[in-house]
């Protein structure tokens, strides 16, 4: 296993995880198999550039964040907002502002408690 390869599966696992995906989820949406997701996340598979733009647009992040050296995505204090960001993207306009409508709402009954 190289040291890029190994790279890119803990960076591609982190944002899946970081995201609440299992591998099931984020390979159906990059139109690929689990078996093979999982074997680029343990460093044992070398995936095309195409493969990691699939990966990439599925997690909503640029190609060159899978590449940093430094990932702390399980560290950042964001995580739910990443998560929150990432369901909301495939969303119409519409959607995404009654669901921040509903989430107002939501805390301002809970801030009444």
């Amino acid at each position: 296993m190289s040291e890029i390869n190994a790279l890119v599966g803990e960076n591609i696992r982190k944002f899946r995880q970081s995201r609440g995906l299992s591998q099931e989820r984020l390979a159906l949406r990059a139109g690929m198999n689990t078996s093979y997701l999982g074997q680029i996340e343990r460093g044992e598979k070398s995936p095309t550039i195409v493969v990691i733009d699939k990966i990439a647009t599925s997690l909503a992040i640029e190609i060159k964040d899978i590449f940093e050296l430094d990932t702390r995505h399980e560290s950042e204090s964001n995580d739910f907002t990443d998560k929150i960001a990432y369901e909301l993207s495939g969303r119409s306009i519409q959607e995404q502002e009654d669901i921040y409508h509903f989430v107002l709402q939501l805390l301002i009954f809970k801030d009444k408690k």
